[in-house]
């Protein structure tokens, strides 16, 4: 994942001066930052014939739930158990780099088309969700469609994290999360859209044993 919007920032350049590289419509670049989207081959290679390798890539991000760290799929009713915890909290800590898939560990799921499970750490999802319990996810596409008040898990900048996802209509461009427990010491964030690496729903709970 590129941080398009970082590297703007750190060369003080426009959207539409990175479209005039491209050779695309400022548009593309805004649905680029909104949406996370990586860039393709191409366009890094443009930034780096203006830019330099050194300066393009420090700003390549690796996400831990990056699909490209993972050199086989699951089939249909196994998937793999990643060696970490969604936070279940606020956003805190960082997220770890990529994991390889020696790393993790299959298990067997009870139904069809999940892409990874992970661990769920933390109280401000219970009881649906309980700490030590462990979740079915699959990848979306925020950009096509989001079942607003479903739970997700956020592969953010600061730590992959388990909400409910709602709607921000107070403020363009960010999602809203919220947690099922109704202690107030769990209140409601929001997080940028353009902040988010991957967006996975949850499809099932195995509760903790």
């Amino acid at each position: 994942m590129f941080d398009l919007k970082g590297f703007r920032r750190a060369f003080n350049i426009t959207q539409k001066q990175i479209a005039d590289i491209f050779e695309c419509n400022q548009s593309n670049i805004s649905m680029i930052e909104k949406f996370g989207k990586d860039l393709e081959d191409y366009q890094r290679d443009k930034l780096i014939e203006k830019f330099g390798s050194d300066s393009v890539m420090k700003f390549q991000v690796t996400s831990f739930l990056d699909d490209n760290n993972l050199s086989e799929s699951p089939s249909d009713f196994t998937t793999y158990l990643l060696p970490m915890s969604a936070m279940g909290g606020s956003l805190t800590g960082f997220a770890p780099q990529g994991t390889a898939l020696q790393e993790c560990e299959k298990i067997i799921s009870p139904i069809k088309g999940v892409d990874f499970a992970i661990s769920v750490y933390g109280e401000s999802m219970a009881p649906e969700y309980p700490s030590g319990s462990k979740i079915l996810i699959k990848k979306i596409n925020p950009g096509i469609f989001i079942d607003w008040g479903k739970a997700y898990v956020l592969d953010t900048p600061n730590g992959v994290i388990v909400k409910e996802i709602h709607e921000c209509k107070d403020k363009e461009g960010y999602i809203r999360c919220h947690s099922i427990n109704p202690d107030p010491k769990f209140s409601d964030f929001d997080v940028p859209l353009s902040e988010v690496y991957g967006m996975y729903r949850v499809l099932m709970c195995l509760s903790a044993k």
